[in-house]
């Protein structure tokens, strides 16, 4: 520092000795070149000089550079304005050598312009630190790590102790007097940064506990919150809703409230379908030679039929004569087989993960029959073209089993009843008149 400090007055002379040769000395006004304003003048034209030379040419080819690199490290050092604070820098540190035994090492000149130099030192350290971290975030390997919380824990630190050492530098004092003195103010402290603190431990052990990463699907029930993780701080989590509403809530919420991650069903390759059927009950029924001939001609039943067939006569066998607890095909049943049968020759379902056709508890509007089973792939709109296809195909036959669906009554049924009773009664009328 003192060698460029040296080569800035000696420019400053330089120039001084041409002024004074060829401009003033001529002309008698030499006394000029004494004044403290003729220094302060030269070290401005000086500064503005070198500045425009570092801004305009050195670090626009730096830019240029950066924009060739390969890595996205240096699209994001652009992106941050890293490069700028160093421009600033650079007026500051020869305005400050430029000045010399005028600005003594204690006077308030020199004190102000190394707290200046200690500002540009933070904001440039601190957009380092954010090129770094949104560099970072694309990166498989730091995937799963926080890195934006830590980010802006280390910045938060670097802010402080740069406040901390601008104001001793400032008030000429040390540093260490200063922060000796924070001991006493720890109680405002934690005040102060009570939701940093609670942040930096709530993102230390959801992440240490790998409960939640940016881009998993989450839900919070208690907070209204279901959708993609797309940001974790420090301080606050944002999550981009289905509507692409984005919803921003305080770290610490993780910790008090239960929430759902999918990520487990996005790994598994599959994803759940859980939906039932209403069967009206009284449609269930024993499966009659007719209605068995009709459905033996479906491809997917002729096993179970052949299969069936030899289990019951079996199983009757040991009965005797008593037909009343001889079993019997139902419809019902039959029609839960071929369900299953279907989904297993489906290749959009996953064969993989658990599969069945189950009844669930009678209810007044009839018995639940649920599908469950897995697609073969956790895309949100794939995932509802699969199963929205399934219950098509399941509705459309299931009259061929003789089967009927419950529903409450619709507005057209309850007009069909009137106009049938209304009819009834006319038919009636006409009979005894």
């Amino acid at each position: 520092m003192q060698s460029f400090s040296g080569l800035i007055e000696s420019i400053i002379e330089f120039v001084k000795n041409i002024l004074n040769e060829y401009i003033f000395d001529p002309s008698g006004n030499n006394w000029i070149t004494d004044t403290t304003l003729y220094h302060l003048i030269l070290v401005i034209v000086i500064t503005t000089i070198f500045s425009l030379i570092f801004n305009k040419l050195i670090l626009v080819f730096v830019r240029d550079r950066l924009k060739r690199i390969n890595f996205t490290i240096g699209q994001k050092l652009l992106d941050k304005k890293v490069l700028i604070p160093i421009g600033w820098a650079m007026p500051i540190i020869i305005f400050e050598a430029g000045l010399g035994s005028y600005s003594p090492d204690e006077g308030i000149i020199a004190r102000l312009t190394q707290a200046l130099l200690i500002l540009v030192f933070i904001l440039s350290i601190t957009r380092l630190l954010s090129a770094i971290s949104e560099s970072l975030k694309g990166n498989k390997t730091f995937s799963g790590t926080p890195i934006q919380s830590y980010v802006q824990l280390i910045k938060l630190i670097i802010y402080l102790f740069g406040l901390i050492i601008i104001i001793c530098n400032l008030s000429n004092t040390s540093p260490w007097t200063m922060i000796s003195g924070l001991g006493a103010l720890t109680a405002v402290i934690l005040l102060v940064f009570k939701d940093t603190i609670l942040g930096l431990v709530a993102s230390i052990q959801v992440f240490g506990s790998d409960t939640i990463r940016v881009g998993d699907w989450v839900t919070i029930p208690s907070l209204d919150i279901d959708g993609d993780c797309i940001e974790v701080g420090l301080h606050t989590v944002t999550v981009r809703s289905w509507d692409k509403a984005l919803i921003t809530f305080p770290s610490a919420k993780l910790l008090e409230h239960p929430f759902k991650n999918w990520r487990g069903m996005e790994e598994s390759g599959g994803r759940r379908i859980k939906r039932s059927i209403n069967i009206d009950q009284g449609s269930i029924k024993f499966i009659e030679p007719e209605l068995k001939e009709r459905l033996e001609k479906i491809k997917l039943l002729s096993n179970h039929f052949l299969r069936k067939e030899k289990e019951i006569e079996d199983a009757n066998s040991l009965l005797g004569k008593d037909k009343v607890n001889h079993r019997r095909l139902t419809n019902i049943g039959v029609f839960r087989v071929y369900i299953l049968e279907y989904l297993k020759t489906n290749d959009k379902i996953n064969n993989n993960l658990t599969m069945m056709v189950r009844q669930l508890t009678p209810t007044s509007i009839g018995l639940p029959l649920e599908v469950y089973a897995f697609t073969s792939t956790v895309e949100w709109t794939e995932y509802e073209s699969v199963q929205s296809d399934i219950f098509d195909h399941l509705l459309a036959t299931i009259s061929i089993f003789d089967l009927k669906l419950t529903q409450a009554p619709s507005g057209n049924d309850i007009k069909s009843l009137g106009y049938n009773i209304n009819q009834n009664s006319k038919n009636i009328n006409e009979k005894f008149t």
